[in-house]
């Protein structure tokens, strides 16, 4: 349930670059997210929906690019990409569990889109 955390802090976020772009209505919040995140979209939207009310984002819609996870391996330097369903934390070239984990538990919020007040301009 971690998401309502961080989909307050987004909320915050976003509330906060509508108001310095005198937005009257935030559109869209285009969202990316690791594939190792552990961020739910399902549960990030609906949590989003719950304390979006009465603010210029609650018609907002969210979308969601789940990125895959990333290792590098320490041996042969070689970069493999896997999803959480094929979670191999092993060189996918040489074989070798030396590997570091390069990209995978990330989330941001890629871009917003809002509507500008005409009367702010």
């Amino acid at each position: 349930m971690h998401e309502l955390a961080i989909m307050e802090n987004v909320l915050d976020i976003v509330l906060d670059f509508g108001k310095q772009n005198h937005a009257k209505e935030i559109r869209q919040v285009n969202l990316v997210a690791g594939s190792l995140s552990g961020i739910i979209p399902h549960w990030a939207e609906l949590f989003f929906r719950m304390i979006a009310k009465g603010t210029a984002a609650q018609e907002a819609k969210l979308s969601f690019r789940v990125t895959p996870a990333r290792i590098t391996c320490r041996s042969c330097g070689q970069s493999t990409e896997f999803t959480s369903a094929e979670m191999c934390f092993c060189c996918g070239d040489c074989g070798s569990d030396e590997v570091a984990l390069a990209a995978g538990k990330e989330f941001h919020i890629d871009s917003i889109e809002v509507i500008v007040d005409p009367s702010s301009e």
